[in-house]
């Protein structure tokens, strides 16, 4: 898809996004969301990301698996744009076993840029979203993360 094709200027791109319901900003000729309670990021290894991904998309409730990278950085990471968590509050000692693996979670008032063109180079999109209500909770990016983590976790223990 061509989601770029006709934009010149950020506020073009941003007006992009706002029409698939992406609540984005506009801040140094950059688009970007800003994290809060209804839509959020969590970021990992592209290894990881490339694992989870079919996961979310054989669960029924994930209809778009918004996902970016940027092209040139050294340590490739899948950046997993997300709605809001359900369940309780992510504890203390989850969030460290989180982030010793790579997994991070962007926290309300953190930005996250979105790619502004159709070219694979700076910020691109893995898997494009669709609609804004239709991505993953972030729940479920990581519950998936962790059950593919905790898979590997054993399986190495037995070989």
């Amino acid at each position: 898809m061509v989601m770029f094709e006709s934009c010149h200027t950020a506020s073009e791109v941003a007006y992009v996004y706002r029409r698939m319901g992406i609540p984005v900003s506009v801040t140094l000729d950059r688009v970007a969301v800003i994290a809060d309670p209804t839509v959020g990021a969590v970021a990992m290894p592209a290894r990881l990301g490339r694992l989870v991904y079919p996961v979310l998309l054989e669960d029924s409730r994930c209809e778009s698996v918004p996902i970016l990278t940027h092209a040139r950085s050294r340590h490739e990471e899948w950046v997993f744009l997300v709605g809001p968590a359900w369940g309780g509050q992510i504890g203390y000692r989850t969030l460290n076993s989180l982030r010793e693996r790579g997994i991070r979670l962007l926290d309300s008032g953190q930005r996250v840029w979105l790619p502004m063109s159709d070219h694979p180079t700076g910020w691109r999109w893995i898997s494009e979203p669709v609609e804004a209500k239709k991505k993953p909770s972030r729940t479920s990016v990581i519950a998936a993360a962790r059950d593919l983590v905790g898979r590997a976790a054993l399986s190495s223990a037995w070989t």
